[in-house]
């Protein structure tokens, strides 16, 4: 069975498919050949991330097509429900951004209460005449009354 990852596909899920005995098409193809594409090479499963979308008139175009996988949370950029009308299978990876959601909310965290944005923002700006007052307004004490 032939697999386009159309968005890309990391190297570990590139071989978990092919030793399965999946054969993985890396090609890019641009939005609109994807159709052509897929009927040309009788590719079964289309893998996207958020570039390609897959809508009804690609699934009606491709009546090969059996599974669209979305790598990541969101899928409006397929068509879920028209797909699984016509019997394609449409699956998404609904827990892979946790890990990096959580991190990102604390590096906001510590951003915001180290006033990061500002000292990146005014440092270059103010650094060379005003130094000792900057680096006094990002000191978390001087700023916070709580302390971590």
């Amino acid at each position: 069975m032939k697999v386009l990852a159309n968005d890309g596909i990391s190297e570990s899920g590139r071989i978990a498919l092919e030793k399965d005995g999946f054969e993985v098409i890396t090609t890019k193809v641009a939005q609109e050949q994807v159709a052509n594409y897929v009927n040309a090479n009788n590719v079964s499963v289309v893998l996207v991330r958020s570039a390609t979308k897959v809508r009804k008139d690609i699934i009606d175009a491709c009546p090969g097509l059996k599974i669209i996988g979305r790598g990541g949370v969101g899928m409006d950029n397929i068509d879920v429900e028209y797909a699984r009308s016509k019997g394609v299978h449409v699956i998404n990876t609904p827990a892979s951004s946790s890990e990096s959601v959580a991190e990102l909310v604390f590096a906001h965290l510590f951003t915001g209460v180290r006033f990061l944005q500002d000292a990146n923002r005014n440092m270059p700006l103010e650094g060379d005449t005003n130094f000792d007052g900057l680096k006094k307004h990002t000191r978390m004490e001087s700023n916070c009354a709580v302390k971590l």
